[in-house]
């Protein structure tokens, strides 16, 4: 995916409707103190397994945050500001948490699911704020693909094709940017489904 970034800089961030930062006071152990925090949505994310394909679907996606991240901490990384991620989404549609997957699966991969299982949830940005991350699994195969995908408002989403042999070196690949939900999910995988 080739990207063009021109105009970049950096603005004060008056509103947002994704996160609001604030601070906390309080006194611990009779100490004053403070911490700054964010609050997010929720969000779901969902481990795709492609059955013909024998490889797990991840979304490629340019965040502008870890162009910015890479630049100035001169990260050593194939493919400036790109992620490799699971499907995911925010849950701020009023939705339920598997729904909400099951959307998501659609307008990023174009696959079109009925039912998925649930794996976990967990924390994560547990320094600065506490969102919780819902992990789902899903299996789809050719038959499943009802639309394009590539994401909805601009997201420029590639979807990716990892073999299911090259996964437990991908994890550790320090030149591919990958969120920890993607290990996590990965490692539930080869616990519990096995080596299909």
């Amino acid at each position: 995916m080739d990207i063009d970034i021109k105009n970049f800089k950096i603005s004060k961030l008056e509103h947002s409707n994704f996160i609001k930062p604030f601070r906390l006071n309080f006194e611990l152990n009779g100490e004053p103190r403070a911490w700054d925090c964010v609050k997010v949505h929720d969000s779901v994310s969902i481990l795709l397994y492609h059955s013909e394909k024998k490889a797990f679907l991840l979304v490629k996606q340019f965040r502008p945050s870890v162009w910015f991240y890479q630049d100035e901490n001169l990260i050593n990384c194939d493919e400036k500001g790109f992620t490799y991620e699971l499907c995911a989404g925010i849950l701020d549609k009023g939705i339920s948490e598997e729904q909400t997957a099951i959307e998501e699966i659609y307008e990023e991969t174009g696959y079109e699911l009925k039912n998925l299982e649930f794996i976990t949830s967990f924390y994560s940005a547990l320094g600065f704020g506490a969102n919780r991350q819902i992990l789902f699994y899903g299996e789809i195969d050719e038959s499943m693909k009802k639309g394009a995908g590539g994401g909805v408002d601009g997201e420029n989403i590639e979807l990716y094709f990892l073999p299911l042999d090259e996964a437990k070196k991908f994890m550790y690949d320090e030149k591919i940017v990958r969120a920890s939900g993607l290990v996590a999910a990965f490692l539930w995988f080869f616990q519990n489904k096995g080596e299909i």
